[in-house]
């Protein structure tokens, strides 16, 4: 498959059988126009569409392009587009087959606008469109609601979103590792007998240094963060939030929300199922987690399209 070439037609590259439901799907390259580059994105569409599915975008984290890690974004598009759902995934401009400057993921709003725009002109019955994205792709699909507003996007499926800054860094460090460590008997045998150097020990102040600092500055919650609490709050559509277990981003996540103001109630928000993975890492690289994130996104999308 050669993606390469400039201003390529959209043409339809593969299609398999569906892994479960008898449907069969293509895989499409399509052009997404900016105000400055044309990005390349790949739709799979199933033949025999569920009704009233809409549209799964799958915005992808950073650094990487549409595959994602371990194949993970390919895989459960084909898995959606299996069971009868289109989904889209696409590269932002100087990642994977578009061109232009790479940018942070909180200046994509444009290619994920521009994303929607296309699928529409080439499917302008695709109804609404859901939002999915891991780690700082969560973060992007929040800012991008938050900036836009977009009534098109009914749905967001947020995995591990990534709010990091030193101080959360530093709190999560502390509650979820070296706590930990300090309580158990074989640290302080290896400390005392030497076998641990004292820089383990040193992590721990500068953790705490950096905690304390971050709440006497008031740098807990950055603008990129209190702007996707915004966007938690003012968000009307539906929202699934899957929590790795074996993951520090999702547990920064979970402080922040438990401790910070701007996130106060979060979890109760209307709309809102949280789902924790159990045994997952962060990007739910083995097959049982990978499975899970599938099954999980395509039934709560079913349910939040029936409503």
């Amino acid at each position: 498959m050669n993606l390469t070439a400039p201003k390529v037609p959209a043409l339809s590259i593969e299609a398999e059988p569906a892994l479960a439901s008898g449907a069969a799907y293509t895989e499409t390259v399509i052009a997404i126009q900016t105000d400055r580059l044309e990005l390349i994105g790949i739709v799979s569409m199933p033949t025999n569409r569920r009704p009233h599915s809409g549209v799964l975008v799958i915005i992808v984290g950073g650094p990487q392009y549409r595959v994602g890690s371990h194949r993970q974004f390919t895989l459960l598009a084909r898995h959606l587009a299996a069971h009868g759902m289109p989904v889209l995934r696409f590269d932002y401009a100087g990642m994977g087959d578009s061109p232009g400057e790479q940018r942070d993921f909180s200046a994509v709003s444009p290619d994920i606008g521009a994303a929607i725009d296309a699928l529409q002109a080439r499917w302008p019955d695709l109804g609404p469109v859901t939002l999915w994205g891991l780690c700082d792709a969560a973060s992007a699909a929040l800012l991008y609601v938050d900036e836009t507003a977009d009534q098109r996007v009914t749905g967001l499926c947020l995995v591990n979103p990534w709010v990091r800054s030193e101080a959360t860094l530093a709190r999560a460090q502390i509650k979820h590792y070296y706590t930990a460590r300090l309580r158990e008997p074989e640290f302080w045998k290896k400390l005392l007998s030497g076998r641990v150097a004292l820089k383990a020990l040193g992590g721990v102040v500068s953790s705490w240094q950096a905690m304390r600092g971050g709440r006497r500055s008031g740098l807990v919650t950055m603008t990129y963060q209190q702007r996707m609490a915004r966007a938690w709050r003012q968000f009307p559509g539906a929202m699934l939030l899957l929590l790795s277990e074996h993951d520090l981003v999702a547990r920064e996540f979970s402080d922040v929300v438990a401790s910070d103001v701007d996130w106060g109630g979060a979890l109760a928000r209307p709309r809102l199922l949280t789902q924790h993975l159990a045994g997952a890492d962060h990007t739910c690289s083995d097959a049982r987690s990978r499975a899970l994130v599938e099954t999980s996104t395509f039934a709560w999308c079913q349910k939040h399209a029936s409503n």
